[in-house]
């Protein structure tokens, strides 16, 4: 019977969310993906280094908030449609709770969700290149060596300030390369 309760005791909520929340790396993401016509997509998402755990999570419920936040109050729609209240109530409750919300999360994610760099290339292959194949060489060098960095520090072949010094050095070459094309 105890050994029963000790099992549900760890399946917690924060159990589950927290590989949804923290995301596979702690840098951020890359992602490729395809497209119609022959598009071709990359976007490598660079948060800051030296952020902790909690404001990461923080930072990525802001930028899902927009989806996040449009089934919360979803729910809320929902309870009051079905406990009978007024339209012109859930109407406003709806419009409240998601503004409220959206500050309240803006607020938790703080300075540090305008600190978050995002790099996208889209790249045709019905157009000639036009220069996009050295910016996708350049996401996809970032993102490797970044990957390279959290597997070491997975396997624990490096340590937790090599990585560190690792993802500091790739999110400057990143904002200097921002900084250059602009």
């Amino acid at each position: 019977m105890n050994s029963a309760r000790m099992d549900l005791s760890e399946l917690t909520l924060s159990r589950w969310l927290s590989p949804l929340l923290d995301g596979r790396c702690r840098w951020g993401s890359y992602t490729v993906s395809a497209g119609r016509y022959g598009s071709t997509s990359q976007r490598l998402v660079l948060y800051p280094a030296g952020i902790s755990a909690r404001q990461r999570r923080r930072v990525r419920v802001w930028r899902g908030w927009l989806v996040l936040g449009l089934v919360a109050t979803f729910g809320v729609f929902a309870a009051l449609v079905e406990a009978g209240a007024p339209r012109l109530l859930v109407i406003t409750a709806c419009i409240g709770f998601y503004g409220a919300s959206t500050i309240a999360v803006a607020r938790a994610a703080g300075s540090i969700r305008r600190c978050v760099l995002e790099l996208t290339v889209v790249s045709s292959s019905l157009t000639p290149d036009t220069g996009l194949s050295a910016e996708s060489r350049y996401l996809a060098g970032l993102a490797s060596t970044l990957l390279m960095a959290e597997e070491s520090l997975a396997c624990g072949a490096s340590s937790p300030a090599d990585h560190e010094l690792v993802w500091s050095s790739a999110y400057a070459d990143a904002q200097h390369h921002l900084g250059a094309g602009r």
